[in-house]
């Protein structure tokens, strides 16, 4: 669990208030480009669930809240308790604090083993 701090003016609010939980991982979902891990965004008691898709084919990893079925309720969560559309940027912003926590680690490190293919560049992450 981790709990989202920023000083900088230029990060939305409301991400200071809001807690990623860790919920599961299953490494059946990714292959060897993209890594899903399940989160719970918590706020005052309230909680939706999304998951965090990265993409791990690049230069550099970055992730963002996958576009499937949980991403509207995501994205209404946030607006009802924040007044704040979510932009692509919010987005990116949690994914990158949350690749700081040990679930995350954890995850990465189960699919290191099964892709390794991509990882070689990426291992300060494990």
């Amino acid at each position: 669990m981790v709990v989202i701090k920023e000083n900088s003016p230029s990060v939305s609010s409301f991400i200071q208030q809001l807690e990623v939980a860790f919920h599961h991982f299953d490494l059946q979902r990714c292959d060897e480009k993209t890594l899903y891990v399940t989160i719970f965004l918590k706020y005052r008691g309230q909680t939706v669930l999304c998951d965090f898709i990265y993409i791990i084919n690049q230069q550099e990893m970055y992730g963002a809240i996958s576009i499937n079925e949980h991403y509207k309720r995501a994205r209404n969560f946030i607006q009802q308790h924040f007044h704040h559309i979510l932009l692509y940027s919010d987005e990116l912003r949690l994914a990158q604090n949350f690749m700081n926590t040990f679930h995350f680690k954890q995850s990465l490190q189960q699919f290191a083993k099964k892709y390794p293919k991509f990882m070689t560049h990426k291992q300060h992450f494990a």
